[in-house]
């Protein structure tokens, strides 16, 4: 089609020698990359079944040789390019070659987006899991471009033509499908559109689903919320409570196991209506107060705030987005997501039309009784690089990061209004998780706070007298299973599962009753969460287990500057606090209650991964922080339990 030519030492000749030596370097350092991963690269190879008919090793080095001949193919180009420009010899159809590296590298981009990326779930992530096939497909196309001077002699004008017409066409509609897709998401709420970068009222209204639509075989309600319906103030009977969040407000267990539900029958005295959509932040949290919740009326209105991407909007990635994923390009995007929701169909992936019994769903559902049988939500890596990111956010102090989560909060304070508000602290998994912790750590270079974000939260609630639960004291409370794990959180989802949600729902069911003791002397029984397995005390079995605990704290002789292993306590530190409530409110400790609130202080020196006896307060932890904010943070978090429910 195109025979003019370029004098050499023009600038079209010296870019497309810039093309070739950048894609020589890249061959090489292709090359680099395969022998480094040598054992991913067999493992992708061998899932392919047609190679496997090969068998071994074979293909693998079959490949090696492929990229080496075309790492040789480069370097033979180049020096007789060299040449040609030395010797002022034309350069035939320079325009043509651009526009065949244009069309290779889309075609390589096409690869990576929709063949070599894969979906995690339906909202993501969407990424090519091993970047050096990125880097062979981008190396494969090199040498096809070196090889198409050959091919193009072989072909007529007019075929030429007529393939550079149809490249050329293909490559502007996907790029104009892609444009037009970024514009729809601009004002379509669709969820097939939503991204990291989608606005807030379009992200909420995405995932809000239509009235009457089954979750695990629960009706959505006429707003759209995951939970019965919102009743007008004339229609209830007792003091309302709702609660705002994000995706553990949505839940991934059924209606019955929510942790507003499991509230709402430990404390009947209160409605727990229950707001949240998946992927909001705290600006969607003043949304909700203003446009959800306030119309209600409500008594009480509890923030849950997920102590990971609530700290910030827009978190920074451990991991950014590369050229080669489809999380980078909406049209890779909508086209995984519709592959799984053809997947979905195909498979009748569909729920009941109405709510079941607890029996029933643990018969459909068994992950809901036995997590050990919960099926993972994320490949391991992708899960680990989350966990690793949310790590880097909220424990690495960084400047101006609590500083903006704490402008998010006063405007919703002032939102609120007269409404009494309280915020509930959902933990990270690698709070919690010991194992999990480990790994972060390990991927993350700054160093990490574990507890950092409760503890400038609870400093923060301090210093206006805020009612704040955090749930991560109670989450670490929980005695593991025989495996040795709490299974607290679904299996390599981040979300609570249903042992998760009972003991966050205890909870939340303690800080409403203590709200609610002093306008109905009905339900002051009821003002602390029952610990998990261990039931409420008499006045009599709490002041043994009180009067334990005093005579293990006078045989350590307790100085207040050594922390000693929680091993040593004879219950769990919830039953511990529960019995100095019982035993102050049981009159038992009328004469000396001051000794027994200090109790509640003195708790927070028993910690958990102490070695030996015993440890100093400013001892150095693994993660280079020392024991005393850790031990200062749950001192104020048990006089502030205690208070609150040994109030009469």
């Amino acid at each position: 089609m195109e025979n003019q030519t370029r004098q050499p030492g023009t600038l079209p000749a010296l870019l497309y020698l810039a093309c070739n030596l950048l894609g020589l370097a890249l061959c090489l350092f292709t090359l680099s990359e395969m022998w480094e991963y040598r054992p991913i690269l067999h493992l992708m190879l061998s899932r392919i079944a047609v190679v496997n008919l090969f068998g071994g090793l074979v293909p693998m080095w079959g490949l090696f040789a492929l990229l080496a001949l075309v790492t040789l193919t480069g370097i033979i180009k180049t020096i007789h390019l060299l040449w040609t420009l030395r010797t002022g010899a034309p350069i035939p159809g320079l325009a043509l070659r651009f526009r065949a590296a244009f069309y290779l590298g889309s075609g390589c981009l096409f690869v990576c987006v929709f063949i070599l990326s894969t979906p995690e779930s339906f909202s993501g992530p969407f990424r090519l899991r091993h970047p050096v096939a990125a880097w062979i497909t981008a190396s494969l196309a090199c040498g096809l471009w070196w090889l198409l001077p050959q091919l193009r002699f072989r072909l007529s004008d007019r075929a030429v033509a007529r393939i550079d017409l149809v490249a050329m066409n293909v490559c502007l509609a996907l790029l104009l499908a892609e444009l037009t897709l970024r514009g729809a998401a601009l004002v379509w709420a669709s969820p097939l559109l939503v991204t990291d970068s989608t606005s807030s009222q379009i992200r909420r209204q995405s995932e809000r689903m239509a009235p009457g639509a089954d979750r695990f075989s629960f009706p959505i309600n006429s707003q759209g919320f995951y939970d019965t319906e919102f009743l007008p103030p004339e229609e209830r009977s007792r003091p309302l409570v709702v609660t705002i969040g994000d995706s553990f407000s949505y839940g991934v267990v059924p209606h019955h196991f929510h942790y507003t539900t499991v509230a709402e029958r430990a404390f009947p005295g209160a409605e727990i209506y229950n707001i949240g959509f998946p992927g909001t932040n705290p600006t969607d949290y003043l949304a909700h107060v203003t446009e959800d919740a306030l119309p209600l009326e409500p008594d009480l209105i509890v923030i849950a705030l997920y102590v990971g991407n609530d700290l910030a909007p827009e978190p920074p990635s451990v991991s950014p987005i590369r050229w080669y994923d489809a999380d980078s390009y909406l049209l890779g995007v909508v086209w995984h997501r519709l592959r799984i929701l053809r997947v979905a169909q195909a498979n009748n992936w569909t729920q009941g039309e109405e709510d079941s019994s607890s029996g029933d769903l643990i018969e459909r559902y068994p992950w809901l009784a036995d997590p050990s049988l919960e099926p993972p939500s994320l490949g391991q890596e992708i899960y680990f690089e989350m966990a690793a990111r949310n790590a880097y956010l909220g424990t690495a102090d960084h400047p101006g990061v609590y500083e903006g989560f704490f402008a998010a909060m006063y405007r919703i304070e002032r939102a609120a209004g007269d409404v009494p508000l309280a915020f509930m602290l959902i933990p990270d998994e690698f709070q919690v998780n010991d194992a999990l912790w480990e790994v972060v750590v390990k991927r993350n270079k700054l160093p990490l706070q574990r507890d950092l974000p409760q503890q400038k939260i609870l400093e923060w609630a301090a210093e206006g007298n805020r009612d704040v639960l955090d749930l991560l004291p109670l989450m670490r409370a929980v005695p593991p299973l025989p495996d040795g794990q709490r299974h607290l959180y679904h299996l390599r989802d981040g979300h609570f599962n249903a042992r998760g949600n009972e003991v966050a729902g205890r909870a939340l069911a303690g800080l409403i009753a203590r709200r609610f003791a002093a306008k109905d002397d009905t339900v002051t029984e009821l003002s602390l969460p029952e610990p998990r397995g261990a039931g409420r005390m008499s006045v009599g079995e709490a002041t043994v287990v009180v009067q334990e605990f005093g005579a293990l704290i006078k045989e350590l002789g307790v100085n207040g500057k050594t922390v000693y292993p929680d091993s040593a306590l004879g219950a769990s530190k919830q039953e511990i606090k529960t019995a100095i409530v019982t035993v102050l409110k049981g009159g038992v400790a009328a004469k000396q209650p001051d000794f027994y609130r200090e109790l509640a202080s003195i708790l927070a020196f028993f910690q958990p991964g102490i070695g030996g006896d015993g440890v100093s307060l400013d001892a150095v932890r693994a993660d280079q922080t020392t024991w005393r904010p850790i031990v200062e943070a749950e001192m104020r978090e048990n006089v502030r339990f205690v208070a609150s429910g040994a109030q009469p």
